[in-house]
């Protein structure tokens, strides 16, 4: 069994950076101007590209979303990226742990654990020691009890 920790966040938001030239150096351009500015980024989800082009979705502080949106809107002129959206009743619900990648089947398991619940899961990102979900803000106290009961944390 591995040892796990649950977090939440409710106070994100997602914002989606729509049909951005997928080419190297974007993320870079992207994240390192978000970066200078001074806006912290939680969570990075892309997708699979498709004629050269790709979505890039990442949380933000919610109470940071209106001056994201104003430099994104630039960053998206400057790049060629198609438009940029938001949506903000969102949370972040997480588990770590330190030997989470060698653990068969716990990401099947908290997936399992959030649809025995009734909880939609938004985005999914992954890493070495941790699976974060994008979920409904009013479901994230459910999420976190229901990944609790899972794992026994």
């Amino acid at each position: 069994m591995v040892d796990v920790h649950i977090a939440s966040n409710t106070n994100v938001a997602k914002v989606t950076l729509h049909s951005v030239p997928d080419r190297p150096g974007i993320a870079a351009e992207i994240f390192g101007r978000l970066g200078n500015e001074g806006f912290n980024v939680e969570l990075v989800v892309s997708g699979i590209s498709y004629k050269d082009r790709v979505d890039v979705s990442f949380a933000v502080t919610e109470s940071e979303l209106d001056p994201i949106k104003t430099l994104l809107g630039k960053i998206r002129e400057e790049i060629g990226a198609e438009k940029v959206s938001h949506t903000s009743s969102i949370a972040l619900v997480s588990i770590a742990g330190h030997q989470l990648a060698q653990t068969a089947g716990v990401a099947g398991r908290l997936f399992n654990a959030l649809s025995a619940a009734g909880i939609n899961i938004d985005t999914i990102s992954t890493s070495m020691s941790s699976v974060t979900c994008v979920v409904a803000r009013d479901k994230a106290e459910e999420a976190v009890e229901a990944l609790r009961r899972e794992f026994q944390a």
